[in-house]
C-alpha cells in the first residue's frame, strides 16, 4: 500500500463558457439589425437611465445635510449676536 501523508488531490475542473443573451443585437420591429452606433447609443441611454433613476432615490447625503446645518448656524450666529 502506498500512503502519501501530504498528498491533497486536485479538485476536477471543467470548462464554463456562459452564454449571453443581446437583445440589441437581435432585429427590431422593422427587420433590420441596428449596427455598432446604435448598439452603443441604446446602452448609453440604458446607463444614464440606471445612474438618474439610482440618484433620484438616494435623496440627500449626510455631507449635504451637515453642511446645511453649519451654514444655518452660522446665520443664525450673525443674526442673532
Amino acid at each position: 500500500m502506498d500512503f502519501t501523508f501530504l498528498h491533497h488531490p486536485k479538485p476536477k475542473r471543467f470548462e464554463y463558457k456562459p452564454r449571453y443573451y443581446k437583445p440589441e443585437a437581435e432585429p427590431d420591429e422593422n427587420g433590420r439589425v441596428p449596427d455598432e452606433t446604435e448598439q452603443f447609443a441604446r446602452r448609453l441611454h440604458r446607463e444614464w437611465d440606471s445612474k438618474r433613476m439610482s440618484r433620484e432615490k438616494k435623496g440627500f447625503s449626510k455631507m449635504t445635510i451637515i453642511w446645511i446645518l453649519i451654514i444655518l448656524g452660522l446665520l443664525l450666529y450673525f443674526l442673532l449676536r
